[in-house]
């Protein structure tokens, strides 16, 4: 959740008026790292401090307002996303502080930042609703409830379906699951233990956080049933008015006869359930499962592929090692991750009710274990699906895993400089591999960024400064790895997911979405209508986009599950990449690239450029 500050509104407003002489007095903010950071003593646990309130809370709440407005006022931030989180963190403060025409005004300067148009169309829907609603009667009026219901339902009823219907039925979904109990838990078993790993001298972020779970605590919370009504009774009147499907006519399934050259893809993520791929596997014909290495390449038992342990040292097995209580009913687990999925597309089935039953009955100390299994969980899952969108209607198509592990705590495992070094040597052995081995295509649907490396030292750097600095140091040792490894690698096609963040990855330094070599390719997500999927990341450094909204794939196991994600966008240009040197092997990586990029059509307002297979296919085809 991202929040925001209060009684210096004077000087936001103040904003209004800046000469050109006081702009050019303004510092830069031209990347994520040039965000001055701030140190927040807590007086109390965070959970403590949102649940009660008080004067602790306030003391927090003056200092994320103060920097929030020095951040306004005192720079000049080059990235709208930033100012958008630095605005909605001063809406935040707003609402709590009953300063409702100051909040009305914020959304409207939120809204005319927003640049996807269902993001645009969401924008303070329901922060919206509650000012006008107290403006007209009164926070503590019984007609408040309501006022708020009918502002909402104008508000809601308002919105082009064909534009929002995916963030209405998300929104839908978690104000079904919402409840003080899972909140406070929240709140308890994440917020708590990372103040109490700071010393409880946490930065900004948590400091919003805490102001804004305050303010859900005491406004929203009570309403969730009525927002819920509203949202339910919106989707289901428009069951059966569904958006145009663009991107499915685009896919082509390929015959066993139109393969000329088996393709090799390496899906570089969590691991995989070689029993879901069958014929699609690459073997390693050189080993058996033994517990040696008969090859002689330093891995063990690499029938399919590689696998690494959480300390980025090689390991071996194709899925991610979970612990016995998972394994005990990872069925109904897994089916508990489809309900999420489902919930959030408006699906109600089976796995949403049982969904929907688990969280009723969670109890504050639960909700924590409970979101640090669905955490392993979702990785345990991830590999396989990428993987079986990667190979999807490719005969030809010859899956390899690149196994990573990583820990799911409720505090980070600081990415420190001896970290660092133990991930680039992972890095070149990974990809000395693929090289060895053939790989043509590798997915990559994952991605690191400065900030939370930064964050992931909180723990063991309490200098904010210093602490960017080593995240800086950090940041390099592993991108200059990943960067000198793809060069060594001309012939691989490397294809990298954009993010789920909705921020410009060249604003916020990531790998490996931000590298920009001849062999990598990024990717963002559509939805079936080919419009910006409302969580995608964003930036200049984005070179194709895909559907990545409820795409069919599937899980260990083998069930089906629909899932969203730049981690199913970058897939679909695997599986596009894949498929091109399936009928084509000649080509090379550039000449790959050059067929999916200018194939590819022009879509939308923001004039993104979206994969076309059919066009693609009959270009590699003629050429």
């Amino acid at each position: 959740m991202k929040f925001t500050t209060g009684t210096a509104m004077a000087a936001v407003l103040a904003l209004l008026g800046t000469t050109a002489a006081q702009a050019q007095n303004k510092k830069l903010i031209e990347k994520a790292s040039d965000v001055p950071p701030v140190v927040i003593e807590l007086a109390k646990k965070p959970s403590e401090l949102a649940v009660e309130g008080g004067a602790g809370f306030e003391s927090v709440k003056d200092k994320v307002e103060a920097h929030a407005t020095s951040l306004l006022t005192d720079y000049e931030i080059r990235d709208k996303a930033t100012e958008k989180q630095v605005r909605s963190v001063l809406l935040q403060i707003a609402m709590t502080e009953n300063r409702w025409a100051d909040a009305l005004k914020l959304m409207e300067e939120i809204r005319a930042l927003e640049d996807k148009p269902a993001a645009k169309a969401m924008a303070g829907l329901v922060s919206g609703a509650y000012a006008r609603a107290a403006m007209a009667v009164g926070e503590d009026n019984p007609k408040f409830r309501d006022t708020f219901r009918a502002e909402l339902q104008k508000s809601v009823s308002a919105i082009d379906w064909t534009v929002a219907q995916d963030p209405l039925q998300a929104m839908r979904g978690q104000y079904q699951l919402m409840s003080k109990e899972v909140l406070i838990g929240s709140l308890q078993g994440a917020f708590d233990a990372n103040a109490a790993a700071q010393q409880m001298k946490v930065g900004f972020g948590m400091g919003a956080g805490v102001v804004g779970s305050r303010m859900a605590l005491t406004e929203i919370v009570p309403l969730k049933d009525t927002i819920f009504e509203v949202l339910d009774a919106r989707v289901k009147a428009e069951s059966s008015a569904q958006k145009e499907d663009l991107w499915t006519k685009r896919l082509v399934n390929l015959t066993p006869a139109e393969v000329k050259k088996p393709v090799t893809i390496a899906i570089w993520d969590g691991g995989f359930d070689p029993k879901v791929f069958g014929k699609q596997l690459w073997k390693n014909g050189r080993e058996v499962a033994n517990g040696k290495d008969d090859d002689g390449n330093g891995h063990v038992d690499d029938i399919h592929g590689i696998a690494f342990d959480t300390d980025w040292k090689r390991s071996t097995g194709a899925l991610r090692p979970m612990p016995a209580e998972d394994l005990q009913n990872m069925e109904a687990t897994l089916k508990l991750v489809k309900g999420s999925l489902d919930m959030q597309a408006a699906v109600d089935s089976p796995e949403a009710g049982a969904l929907r039953q688990k969280i009723s009955t969670l109890k504050a100390a639960e909700v924590m274990p409970f979101q640090l299994q669905m955490g392993r969980v979702g990785l345990y899952l991830h590999g396989t699906a990428t993987g079986f969108t990667s190979g999807e209607g490719n005969p030809g198509a010859q899956l390899m895993h690149a196994r990573f592990d990583a820990k799911v705590q409720a505090v980070a495992q600081p990415m420190d400089e001896k970290v660092a070094a133990n991930i680039a040597q992972y890095v070149r052995d990974s990809v000395d591999y693929y090289k060895k081995n053939g790989a043509r295509v590798v997915n990559m649907s994952w991605r690191i960024t400065e900030p939370q490396i930064a964050g992931s030292l909180a723990s063991v750097e309490p200098d904010p400064v210093k602490r960017k600095e080593r995240a800086k140091g950090i940041f390099d040792i592993v991108n200059k790895s990943l960067e000198d490894s793809f060069r060594s690698a001309p012939g691989i096609l490397f294809v990298a997911g954009a993010g789920n963040e909705d921020e410009d990855v060249d604003f916020v330094r990531s790998f490996p979405a931000g590298l920009n070599l001849p062999n990598v390719i990024t990717v963002g997500a559509v939805d079936v209508a080919l419009q910006p999927a409302g969580f995608t990341s964003y930036g200049k450094s984005i070179d194709v986009y895909a559907n990545g909204f409820e795409v069919p794939s599937k899980v260990p196991g083998g069930m089906p599950i629909n899932i969203s994600g730049t981690s199913l966008s970058a897939p679909q240009v695997t599986n596009l990449a894949g498929k091109i040197l399936a009928v084509n092997p000649k080509l090379n990586v550039t000449q790959v690239r050059a067929i999916i990029e200018e194939t590819a059509t022009v879509e939308g307002p923001r004039k993104l450029k979206v994969i076309n297979p059919v066009a693609a296919l009959e270009r590699a085809r003629r050429s």
